[in-house]
């Protein structure tokens, strides 16, 4: 399928700010129409200057420029869950069976460490990089969400457990200086927070960070602003939602489509909000009523984001 490239103009950015610091609502555009089954894992890459994300049982890893415009899609080898750039030219890949070193010149895959090889109901899922550069990551029971999955995390020293039966890790993301850790897991509609050690990567003292609202689904993948807002993508309820460093709803961002999985913040002035989404779940009524679903969505946002960083080996 050929995507369809939408570009945002200045006008509409600078109308949906207004429309933020007036009553705190975002309506972002489709930025490209792409039909992804499970698009996930999206990122800004700043060195790039390249929007990247992918969707996960079509086995594909998509790109393109702030526009929508250039945009790539790269067959893949197995189901890819979470990604990070590393210094050395290569992903960290978490691919649904495992880590891998993957060359997305050649399509290589070499292998780290497999996950949770004696269960064939958990596959890996969300990951996101530390303000130090460790990978995080975890996994999910795709048979109930059952609490049975680690979370992950991998740095040059190695991998160890960080948090142990997790039913559907989601949310992986950090505070500015590096000493929270947001965390959820989807079979509960809440998001966490931990206290996290910038220099040993210890998550503890685990506490209730903010409950979603009836309605608004499951949480799913989450990014950090400049000012310390978490921004959490709402699988099944149609937004993604900033919360203050407090707990309290911020800006919501109101999707015309069901399933948002993940966003982040980039572009070259590091203050647009990318949104992935997903036709996963959807039936045939839903997909024509949705005709944007599975498409990738932006707005500019008032607040500046962070870059992602990149692993260092």
């Amino acid at each position: 399928m050929e995507p369809t490239r939408i570009q945002i103009s200045d006008s509409d950015a600078v109308a949906c700010v207004e429309k933020t610091v007036s009553d705190n609502v975002l309506t972002p555009k489709l930025l490209l129409d792409c039909s992804c089954f499970l698009g996930e894992g999206i990122q800004w890459n700043a060195d790039r200057a390249r929007l990247y994300w992918t969707d996960i049982f079509r086995r594909s890893l998509w790109s393109c420029d702030e526009n929508g415009d250039d945009a790539t899609r790269q067959d893949l080898p197995t189901d890819l869950c979470a990604f990070a750039f590393a210094d050395n030219g290569l992903i960290l890949a978490a691919f649904t069976d495992g880590l891998y070193w993957f060359d997305e010149q050649t399509g290589k895959r070499t292998l780290i460490k497999a996950y949770d090889p004696n269960r064939t109901n958990t596959r890996m899922n969300d990951g996101g990089l530390d303000r130090q550069g460790r990978f995080i990551v975890g996994g999910m029971d795709e048979n109930g969400m059952s609490p049975i999955t680690p979370v992950w995390s991998a740095s040059p020293s190695g991998i160890k457990m960080l948090i142990k039966d997790i039913g559907c890790s989601n949310s992986t993301a950090f505070s500015p200086d590096g000493t929270t850790m947001y965390f959820a897991d989807s079979a509960r509609p809440e998001i966490l927070q931990f206290d996290y050690d910038p220099e040993t990567g210890i998550a503890q003292n685990k506490r209730l960070f903010a409950k979603l609202r009836d309605g608004s689904g499951i949480p799913d993948g989450s990014t950090v602003d400049a000012e310390g807002g978490l921004w959490n993508a709402q699988f099944g309820g149609s937004c993604v939602q900033r919360y203050l460093p407090d707990g309290t709803p911020d800006i919501h961002v109101a999707l015309p489509v069901s399933n948002p999985a993940c966003c982040c913040i980039g572009g070259k002035s590091m203050n647009r909000l990318f949104i992935s989404t997903a036709t996963a779940n959807m039936s045939g009524a839903e997909l024509a009523a949705q005709p944007g679903a599975g498409g990738i969505y932006a707005t500019n946002i008032p607040v500046q984001g962070l870059t992602q960083g990149i692993y260092k080996t």
